[in-house]
């Protein structure tokens, strides 16, 4: 059974071939690896010279992804490395495991991953209570922290943006927004709305051939000095509104005439009332009452 839970960790860290599995420790809530780099010589840094001599040994305490309802640890024994560069101002240096942890770090790549990806899909509180829950305990700080410091996609040559303002704080202070109108992504956030800006933006990216923007003049200044080969149109939704008001005046313009038309529409619509025969109304079952009987007389009151 030990040789078969051998080869099965061993196959989980099979990403990296520099490592060597030592132990396997199995307890109530945690399973603890201990590891052990055995790459034969290790790159400096600094100067990318491969060096063979070991100064030292220490150990690395890494959170590695849950294996079901228990928590792995990995100790993982590295080794430093005596520069041999004598031009290298670096003399001792770690060595480096970039298929598994990064410098410094106390988490895993692969757990990283997953805690970025939580972190963008959901942020950090609901990504923090999710983490939680999938036994990838982390604070909504590290969340943030993970997103921020991922990196940054390179960006395609762009063909048509969209330019726009945006609030940092809403009837205060406003910015410029550019979304790349073929994959609907943001591409950059300018610090102002003005022409100067904008103009000098896309003065940096040639390639633009279409400019997607509002009704401001300001914006279309910006447009026909940074981008004069570019092609300026309306977005979706002022040519919307443009109609909009438009058909509005007109409306509002001819009024008296649209009230007699469906004054007329309405009665040419109605149907004319039709003669029909009067039917009794239905009296009822109940009898007419009896009157009621006389009163006696009474006799005088000396009468008696």
């Amino acid at each position: 059974m030990t040789h078969v839970l051998h080869t099965f960790v061993t196959t989980l860290l099979s990403s990296t071939p520099d490592v060597r599995l030592d132990q396997v420790a199995v307890e109530r809530d945690t399973v603890r690896l201990e590891l052990t780099a055995t790459a034969p010589q290790a790159r400096c840094p600094c100067c990318a010279v491969s060096s063979s001599s070991i100064h030292s040994r220490y150990q690395r305490h890494l959170t590695d992804l849950p294996w079901g309802m228990r928590v792995v640890r990995l100790q993982l024994t590295v080794r430093k490395f005596v520069c041999r560069n004598a031009t290298c101002p670096r003399r001792i240096f770690t060595e480096r495991l970039p298929d598994l942890v990064a410098p410094s770090a106390r988490k895993t790549d692969r757990l990283i991953a997953i805690l970025r990806a939580i972190g963008v899909a959901l942020g950090g509180n609901a990504g923090a209570r999710l983490a939680t829950h999938l036994r990838l305990p982390a604070s909504p700080a590290t969340l943030l922290r993970l997103v921020r410091l991922a990196p940054m996609p390179q960006p395609r040559a762009l063909q048509a943006v969209g330019v726009d303002e945006w609030a940092w704080r809403r009837g205060h202070r406003y910015g410029t927004i550019l979304v790349d109108l073929a994959s609907h992504r943001v591409v950059d956030l300018l610090p102002d709305r003005s022409a100067a800006t904008v103009a000098a933006w896309l003065a940096a990216h040639p390639t633009i051939r279409v400019v997607c923007r509002d009704r401001s003049d300001l914006y279309a200044d910006g447009m026909r000095r940074g981008a004069p080969q570019a092609v300026q149109v309306i977005d979706r939704f002022h040519l919307v509104q443009n109609l909009r008001q438009v058909l509005e005046t007109f409306l509002l313009d001819h009024r008296p005439a649209l009230q007699a038309a469906a004054v007329a529409t309405a009665m040419a619509l109605t149907p004319p009332p039709a003669w029909m025969p009067v039917i009794p109304m239905y009296q009822g079952r109940r009898q007419n009452p009896k009157p009621a009987p006389p009163p006696a007389e009474r006799p005088p009151r000396h009468a008696r």
